[in-house]
């Protein structure tokens, strides 16, 4: 189902709900004031409430929520149901910005509560420590949003003369901040004719591309390089597109291997590159790699 068809749904039923109560309720300048200086911790876990009165829907104001990380790292957002006129839920937009209040992520992200999946209401972005984000939020119905703020190192291996050897079976970390068009290189040594299997996984904000009817998230772009440091042909799997794990997500893990029209011959022995980079200029996170 297209996202704004199920946006559309969700939000209707909310809709007719909170008109119920929105009549005997109708919030106050200092109400929407109050909302509008609300933040979280800059480290562990911390959650912000907007009630029904308070949400966009009555308001007509959009809600911003100060986030200023105290170390780099990453951010996860879970946001859940706090409407008491429409107990199936609430739906609306997130939008991560910077100080500015200026969009760096995907403008105005879909989210509602009942999605099938904790893609529908999990974000994660890469942040950097003392920089000061807001997350924008337009409800529909009151929404409890919890933020638990991570740390992670950012490497330097941001080109691939500085790539970092990653070792066979060995795991990787990594993070992409929120903003930075800045990609991580590593660096492999295979010893015999082998094929080259990638593990990866990631949590990510979820840049959203569509093909027909389908929506499809993906956030972090991992592709293999050849000796030379030029990507493998797309036609031959080397290339892929992370999809988007979040913590309740099971499916996974996912694969980047050498497979041309059927044949696994493998690669030959020799040094190779991987580059983990954002998918586009709204994606961020972080992410673990392995390969064998």
């Amino acid at each position: 189902m297209k996202e704004g068809k199920k946006c559309n749904k969700i939000v209707s039923l909310v809709l007719a709900a909170i008109m119920m109560v929105s009549v005997f309720a109708v919030s106050t300048p200092e109400q929407v004031q109050a909302a509008g200086e609300l933040s979280f911790k800059g480290s562990g876990k911390s959650t912000v409430a907007i009630t029904d009165e308070e949400c966009t829907y009555v308001t007509g104001k959009e809600t911003y929520i100060k986030f200023k990380p105290s170390k780099t790292g990453y951010v996860t957002v879970t946001l859940k149901n706090n409407s008491t006129a429409a107990s199936g839920g609430a739906a609306g937009y997130l939008t991560f910005c910077n100080g500015s209040k200026s969009s760096l992520g995907q403008n105005r992200e879909y989210y509602d509560t009942v999605g099938e999946g904790s893609r529908y209401y999990t974000r994660t972005y890469g942040v950097k420590k003392g920089k000061t984000y807001f997350f924008k939020v337009e409800s529909v119905g009151g929404v409890k949003i919890t933020a638990s703020a991570v740390s992670a190192k950012k490497g330097t291996n941001n080109s691939r003369s500085k790539a970092k050897t990653l070792g066979k079976n060995k795991t990787a970390k990594g993070l992409i901040i929120a903003g930075e068009n800045k990609a991580d290189w590593y660096k492999i040594k295979v010893t015999k004719r082998q094929q080259v299997k990638i593990n990866y996984n990631v949590k990510t904000n979820g840049a959203q591309y569509s093909s027909g009817i389908v929506s499809y998230y993906n956030g972090l772009k991992i592709a293999l390089y050849q000796k030379n440091g030029k990507p493998f042909a797309d036609g031959s799997n080397y290339y892929a597109l992370a999809n988007i794990k979040n913590p309740k997500d099971v499916d996974g893990p996912y694969y980047l291997y050498n497979s041309y029209n059927g044949q696994k011959s493998g690669i030959d022995p020799g040094t190779y590159y991987i580059k983990v980079e954002r998918y586009n200029k709204t994606s961020s996170g972080y992410y673990t790699i392995k390969w064998k």
